[in-house]
């Protein structure tokens, strides 16, 4: 009789192992298949968030940011992703002329990010720029660079450049920044820009490429 209960409690926690082993695993599945569905934020957004002092959270994403378009050279401008925006933005940082602009518009204000391309004394150069796209006024600007000399060109990543910038309504006409030469130059010829010390090539080429590329935007930015 005893032998009997023995087997008969056995069976028993055999059968419960049984059922319980499916739902251990499925648990695991479930787990591996949230941590897949973690996107990483690439570096060049996070360097766009803090460009606009935004720091990407599990309570704040990228998706409550900013909205992507670009516009291409027919002045069409579309909806597009994070990775597509991210590649055009790259290519702007090399050498090949880009043949479409990503646009980063920040929610909820009136505040777009807008990139610039040119080509400095030692290679490729750009901008990010701030806009206000209701007035027009450049809110924020940050440069960057190739291969600049450092001690001249690539001074331009420095504040005391970029600031002479700031605060400017940019024309979508006419050339909105003109590089000071001597001291007869005429205020209403543009806004002067006093450029880098020693390193009049980059700051010649980092005005044009701010003048020219914003107005490469005027179709999106017109009212």
């Amino acid at each position: 009789m005893k032998t009997k209960i023995i087997m008969l409690l056995l069976g028993f926690l055999l059968l419960n192992c049984k059922d319980r082993t499916p739902a251990i695993k499925q648990i695991d599945n479930t787990s591996v298949t949230q941590e897949k569905e973690i996107t990483p934020v690439p570096s060049e957004i996070n360097d766009l968030g803090e460009f606009i002092s935004i720091a990407f959270s599990d309570s704040l994403t990228v998706d409550d940011v900013f909205n992507f378009k670009k516009i291409d050279l027919n002045n069409v401008v579309t909806s597009i992703d994070m990775t597509q925006s991210v590649l055009l933005y790259k290519k702007m940082t090399k050498r090949e002329k880009a043949t479409s602009f990503p646009i980063f518009e920040v929610k909820n204000t009136n505040n777009v990010i807008l990139p610039v391309q040119g080509l400095g004394f030692g290679g490729p150069i750009w901008a990010i720029v701030l806009l206000d796209i209701n007035t027009l006024e450049i809110k924020n600007i940050a440069f960057d660079h190739f291969a600049e000399s450092d001690g001249y060109g690539a001074a331009m990543t420095h504040s005391t450049f970029e600031d002479e910038f700031i605060g400017t309504v940019i024309n979508l006409e006419d050339d909105t920044f003109m590089m000071q030469k001597n001291l007869d130059s005429r205020i209403d010829d543009g806004v002067i820009i006093d450029g880098i010390s020693g390193a009049t090539m980059t700051s010649s080429a980092a005005i044009q490429m701010v003048n020219e590329g914003l107005k490469r935007y005027k179709e999106y930015l017109r009212p």
